[in-house]
């Protein structure tokens, strides 16, 4: 019977800010969900990219895609990965997944992948919004989901400065998710698993001269562990 790892990751499609593609090279975000035993090569998603997949390289079982040239030794499971993808020529088809098809799966070649950036402990560091920074050790990403910004425009005089909140989603690689909110004021630290969440800045400000798009915002965070 032909080999094979399966994890079905529960994933909610949350990010809500639009995608930039000046902000990677990289056009997609995929999870590495499994691992197909007999060529020893990864299964994955695309959590926040499903419909345009399918538009470039059709409809897959639950979505979900065998990725013919991501070796599982280099991977695992719940990761994820910025890539560029394609259909796959014939030339590039390994054996094992011509003679055991992966129960309906369709197979994409990846040119081009990156890791997200490793996040930085005791320092303030800057993630953009709909983007991800990494901690390959703790085996966590912290993602920046939505900015909800009532700062006083630069141009008006207003009566109270108002406030950013910076939405932002915790989650592990097997783990489930955890959404919370940080404020620049009154402000609002969050800890979450032995880490402690800092707002420090939200950019750019608010002008009403230049409106604002979900995408365009940058948040400065600290992260420190308890």
């Amino acid at each position: 019977m032909k080999k094979f790892i399966f994890f079905l990751a529960v994933f909610p499609l949350f990010l809500s800010c639009e995608r930039s593609v000046t902000r990677t090279t990289c056009e997609y975000t995929a999870r590495i969900v499994g691992y197909e035993l007999n060529c020893h090569t990864c299964i994955v998603e695309f959590p926040y990219d499903s419909v345009s997949v399918r538009k470039v390289i059709g409809q897959s079982r639950d979505n979900h895609y065998e990725a013919v040239n991501l070796d599982m030794a280099d991977y695992e499971i719940g990761q994820f990965i910025k890539v560029n993808i394609r259909k796959t020529e014939p030339n590039e088809m390994k054996a094992c997944i011509t003679l055991y098809p992966t129960y309906g799966l369709l197979s994409i070649f990846i040119t081009q992948s990156e890791n997200y950036n490793n996040l930085i402990y005791n320092d303030t560091i800057t993630i953009s919004c709909g983007d991800c920074l990494w901690d390959p050790a703790n085996r966590f990403y912290i993602c920046l989901d939505t900015v909800l910004d009532s700062r006083c425009p630069l141009e008006l005089e207003c009566f109270i400065a108002g406030n950013a909140e910076a939405k932002f989603k915790f989650e592990k690689y097997t783990g489930t998710p955890v959404f919370f909110g940080l404020n620049l004021w009154p402000k609002r630290d969050s800890i979450i698993d032995q880490y402690k969440f800092t707002l420090i800045s939200v950019r750019p400000y608010p002008s009403i001269n230049h409106p604002i798009k979900q995408g365009d915002y940058k948040a400065d965070i600290l992260i420190q562990k308890e």
